[in-house]
């Protein structure tokens, strides 16, 4: 899935979740007034990719004396990217109604693994952030089993897919398991397959995954298996959280996880490993 369209479809959600549970959620690290409108910023980076990409946004506050945050401050936002002393600044990609991307081509700041990486997003007194994440450093090895076709309640037949991880001992460590379709680019229902080695007490991590028979037997099919920094794996899991309790009112009180000073969002790092299904 192409990271601009991947980056706007989770931007839609944090907007709604947002929205959907202000009255009951928390959110740390944000010195604004809750009737402000709070930037949100968004990364993922990636020693594959071949950029830095950056995405900027509002949850938009619900004051008539908010202070706002305009699609125009965002795309004039000054972006950069630091490790090991080294100073990069990001160029402006795209825009949405909602949304404002940039990049950095892998050229000129490599992403490496084991590295540790601050991005900051600034415009001048409309809003100030910032955030650092580590990328993990080996990608994760792992082994699958297919087996199929079974038929649901629904009368549909799926594949049941397996995925073994093999855990990186002497530290913890979180994964996601995902499903790519080379059939549907946009084809990603089981992209939120989030765990970890549960602080490193197990030493292989077991996932049983299901893919449709229609898409099974089309082919050319991915496993991919993201060894993930903890930041990327609480912010979707609060993220997970939020959407399954947002209709509920008696539900507990969730905690949005965000690592971005001065707003939220999150900026997360990975190492990939594929194989064909």
């Amino acid at each position: 899935m192409p990271i601009q369209s991947y980056l706007s479809k989770l931007t839609l959600a944090l907007l709604c979740i947002f929205t959907i549970s202000s009255c009951r959620k928390e959110v740390h690290n944000i010195p604004l007034a809750k009737t402000d409108d709070i930037a949100i910023m968004q990364g993922f980076l990636n020693p594959d990719a071949d950029t830095v990409t950056i995405s900027l946004s509002v949850a938009s506050g619900i004051s008539k004396n908010k202070k706002e945050i305009s699609i125009d401050a965002l795309k004039n936002a000054q972006i950069t990217i630091e490790s090991n002393g080294i100073v990069k600044s990001l160029r402006f990609l795209s825009e949405t109604p909602t949304m404002v991307i940039f990049f950095l081509p892998r050229t000129e700041m490599p992403v490496q693994q084991g590295k540790t990486y601050t991005v900051r997003a600034k415009n001048g007194d409309h809003f100030s952030l910032e955030a650092t994440t580590t990328v993990p450093e080996s990608p994760a090895d792992f082994t699958f089993t297919a087996d199929g076709p079974y038929s649901s309640s629904q009368n549909n037949a799926f594949y049941k897919i397996k995925t073994t991880i093999v855990d990186f001992k002497g530290q913890n460590n979180f994964y996601r398991t995902s499903i790519l379709a080379s059939s549907d680019p946009n084809y990603d229902p089981y992209s939120r397959y989030f765990t970890t080695d549960e602080k490193d007490q197990l030493a292989k991590i077991t996932l049983t995954m299901q893919l449709d028979e229609e898409t099974y037997r089309a082919g050319g099919n991915t496993i991919a298996v993201s060894h993930i920094s903890e930041s990327y794996y609480r912010f979707f899991k609060s993220v997970q959280t939020l959407e399954d309790t947002g209709g509920n009112p008696f539900a507990e009180p969730t905690a949005l996880y965000t690592n971005v000073s001065g707003g939220i969002g999150v900026l997360g790092a990975m190492t990939v490993s594929y194989k064909d299904l």
